[in-house]
């Protein structure tokens, strides 16, 4: 709903939920070496999120959905967003004529390149509180993560020798 109020598109993704990517957003804009910043996000809609002092949300996170999105080879990169509701019905849904509207918290974060964990069921994820899901804190994650990156490449050293070299 933000992402529609901000006139950056929006829709689910072509592809089933296995590569965990509940939403892609794309700023309608050229940018310098990037026409059009996509990313695909993962939402989560919460009540159990913690609120840190600084109003960062700390979000307990699937093994499974953490190892997907600290990947660093998506061609259209992932983030995550979580959606902290306030404990209580009636705090949390507005349901309208239109269709219903969540009221909380939403932030969000690139996992890509974190580390890989030992845990097996979930990983506690800090979502800093300047990256808030409202239409500035979107444009500024379709910018910074939307856009073209290089390709890694392997470190090679070609002329190191082998048993194959004359």
């Amino acid at each position: 709903m933000v992402a529609s109020g901000a006139k950056i598109l929006h829709g689910r993704p072509l592809t089933l939920d296995f590569e965990k990517a509940d939403v892609e957003l794309v700023l309608r804009e050229l940018t310098p070496g990037t026409a059009y910043p996509t990313v695909k996000a993962q939402v989560k809609t919460t009540v159990t999120a913690r609120m840190t002092d600084a109003g960062d949300l700390v979000y307990d996170l699937d093994v499974t959905t953490y190892e997907l999105l600290r990947r660093t080879d998506h061609a259209v990169r992932r983030v995550l967003v979580v959606v902290s509701l306030p404990e209580g019905e009636a705090a949390k849904v507005r349901v309208t004529e239109d269709g219903t509207l969540l009221v909380g918290r939403a932030h969000w974060i690139s996992l890509e390149g974190a580390p890989p964990t030992t845990n097996t069921s979930t990983v506690s994820v800090t979502l800093p509180a300047s990256q808030a899901v409202d239409p500035e804190g979107l444009r500024r994650l379709l910018l910074q993560h939307g856009v073209r990156t290089p390709t890694p490449v392997a470190d090679v050293d070609p002329w190191s020798g082998g048993a194959d070299d004359v």
